[in-house]
């Protein structure tokens, strides 16, 4: 069982709750679910959606076509109509109806343009109405609803409440189209609206009127997809995340005590999921201490801060995107120079300069590695799902002390606002690395030996010097050369001892046939598609493999060349422009990855396109452009 949804409507209409309201019911239902939230970058007004899709096996991707669309408003008919698969059902408004569907003011004009080209070709016309019926024509359900008098009549409420509430009564109707029972979406009503009791029973009735006029219209509609859910195996206790709660659930539990920020656009809801558990216990109930979360002037400010944390023993962390990491670098490299362990979380969106603020892509991988003029060790770590985010967290703090660097952890905006479950996490250990015993005689912070991560003492423990200049064992600035080649030869011969350390797994890890012909590279929550293809691409017969690289700097060129080297083909599929991992691999193992499956347009890479792309290459074409979404 595979079901994908889309639920739109105007920017601030109430889509996200409409979204999760689904995901919680679905999932409630036993279901794995993934879903990716698309929005504009202006207040209100603008098209947004969330596409869900369920499944009674685990996936991590979004897949076109889809089986419902639910349409708050015309310009979301008008934008996803194409996507419904045959037997597919659009749900909206009776009272649409007779709207026009090329007169629509916050549609971006080049939509517009081919909208209106789309129409004429296809002889559809020009309102809802027509759309509807050519629809019909082509395989389609279209199921327009009576909202309001149907809620008027049942919930015996008025118009005011009425479209407080239809973001509700859309996804009941198609929660109910798709065979979840009324039950399941009042408990996930209950769960969304808990600490709002009357939002709570407002919504409660509302599904409850339009859940009985569901089954009356659509006894008049051939609805093939109304029982396609059936009793799906219990699953037990899960957490309903996106990628942004994961990694503040990580950092906590991994003894976050500082975390500094300035409000971006994919990264300050990771922040405010911090703000919101100021409060920290140990297994055995027992409050241990709390969070300082700051909100700094800027992201200088911010890096900063935290670095001066970290001086001072407590884990320190800071998050942003690519603009404010743009801001941060120089502080990173001071980091670097004085063998700081502050975290980054770094989540990338659409760029450059503020690009598309809202959208999703992997295009700064390059700029995480490279950032900083010198040369200095650091570690970048790239999660590929929401599970793994949340662990990454954790370890991120933990490399970060054991080797005295900074550290990046590099996301992006799919993992940050796509929702999805996960078990319950289990607490982990925490590694504080090297410290110097105290009352240590003559303590030098950057002493040279035979390991090049000098023992550590905290700010106000030992007498110590920081600058950002060279310095010596002690940390006062030193330019004599002998001493430069030493201090240099230290920082960097981290980067050895960090690839000789840590664990294969969160270097690279590889899935499917280990017998591979094909190999399929790739990073980020581009390796959930990937994943969720494969299955897929072996049934044709393909010996594939995919092999998602963790460890983006220092990049393990020995662990990766053994995979490159046993396959006949090689393919990367990333969203960007140029293939920066595919970049990356052959900068560090000569190995050059001519076959290249990229995404550029700020969307999501979906399952079908991995599928459709891979027979591409494998039918002669070495680079493919996807374009896939709205």
């Amino acid at each position: 069982m595979d079901l994908n949804f889309i639920i739109g409507g105007p920017q601030g209409g109430g889509i996200e709750t409409a979204g999760l309201l689904a995901v919680k019911a679905l999932a409630m239902h036993e279901l794995e679910v993934f879903a990716d939230r698309e929005y504009h970058s202006n207040i209100k007004g603008k098209h947004s959606y969330s596409h869900i899709r369920a499944s009674d096996e685990r996936i991590s991707s979004i897949k076109y076509p889809v089986d419902f669309v639910g349409a708050l408003d015309v310009e979301t008919i008008a934008t996803h109509y194409k996507d419904l698969r045959p037997g597919g059902v659009l749900i909206h408004d009776a009272a649409l109806l007779d709207k026009p569907i090329t007169k629509l003011p916050p549609m971006e004009k080049e939509r517009l343009e081919r909208l209106r080209a789309e129409l004429e070709v296809g002889n559809v016309g020009t309102t809802v109405k027509e759309l509807d019926e050519w629809l019909e024509r082509g395989g389609k359900v279209v199921l327009p609803f009576p909202f309001s008098r149907i809620i008027t009549e049942r919930a015996k409420l008025a118009s005011p409440m009425i479209e407080k509430a239809m973001n509700t009564a859309i996804a009941t109707v198609l929660l109910r189209g798709a065979g979840i029972p009324l039950d399941t979406i009042r408990e996930a009503i209950d769960s969304l609206f808990m600490e709002k009791a009357e939002a709570k029973e407002l919504n409660r009735a509302v599904a409850s009127a339009v859940s009985d006029g569901f089954d009356e219209v659509s006894r008049t509609k051939e609805m093939g997809t109304r029982s396609a859910i059936g009793k799906v195996p219990a699953r037990g206790k899960r957490m309903l995340v996106a990628g942004n709660d994961a990694v503040a659930i990580g950092k906590l539990i991994g003894g976050l005590r500082l975390q500094t920020y300035y409000p971006i656009t994919p990264a300050a809801d990771e922040s405010f999921v911090i703000e919101q558990h100021s409060s920290l216990f140990d297994p055995e109930g027992e409050l241990v201490g709390s969070p300082i979360v700051i909100q700094a002037e800027d992201e200088i400010s911010a890096i900063c801060m935290a670095i001066g944390g970290a001086l001072t023993g407590v884990r320190a962390a800071t998050c942003t995107s690519g603009p404010g990491f743009s801001l941060m670098v120089e502080g990173i490299g001071w980091a670097g120079m004085n063998e700081v362990p502050v975290v980054i979380t770094y989540y990338q969106r659409g760029g450059p300069s503020t690009g598309l603020p809202t959208r999703h892509s992997q295009s700064d991988l390059l700029f995480a590695t490279s950032s900083g003029h010198g040369e200095f060790a650091r570690i970048v770590l790239a999660s590929g799902s929401h599970e793994e985010t949340l662990y990454d967290a954790v370890k991120c703090m933990n490399l970060a002390e054991k080797y005295q660097v900074p550290v990046i952890h590099l996301l992006d905006k799919g993992i940050a606002n796509c929702v999805t479950a996960i078990n319950p996490p289990t607490l982990g250990k925490i590694e504080r690395g090297k410290r110097i015993g105290k009352g240590a005689w003559e303590y030098r912070r950057f002493a040279f030996g035979d390991d090049p991560v000098s023992p550590r003492a905290f700010l106000g423990e030992e007498l110590m010097w920081y600058t950002g200049d060279e310095h010596d064992e002690s940390g006062h600035i030193s330019e004599d050369p002998e001493n430069r080649r030493r201090m240099y030869e230290k920082r960097m011969s981290k980067k050895e001892k960090i690839l000789r350390e840590v664990p294969d797994e969160d270097k690279a890890v590889l899935f499917g046939d280990e017998n591979f012909e094909d190999l399929l590279v790739t990073w980020g929550v581009t390796t959930g598609a990937a994943l969720d293809a494969l299955t897929e691409l072996r049934a044709t017969g393909s010996k594939i493999a995919v092999l998602q690289v963790r460890m983006m700097e220092p990049f393990p060129d020995g662990f990766l060349s053994k995979f490159l080297s046993k396959a006949k083909s090689v393919m990367a599929l990333e969203a960007n422009y140029i293939g920066q991992l595919a970049e990356l691999i052959e900068w560090n193992t000569g190995f050059e990855v001519k076959n290249r499956i990229l995404k550029y347009t700020g969307r999501l890479i979906t399952q079908d396109e991995v599928v459709n792309a891979y027979m591409r290459i494998k039918g002669g074409e070495e680079r493919v452009v996807l374009t896939g979404g709205e």
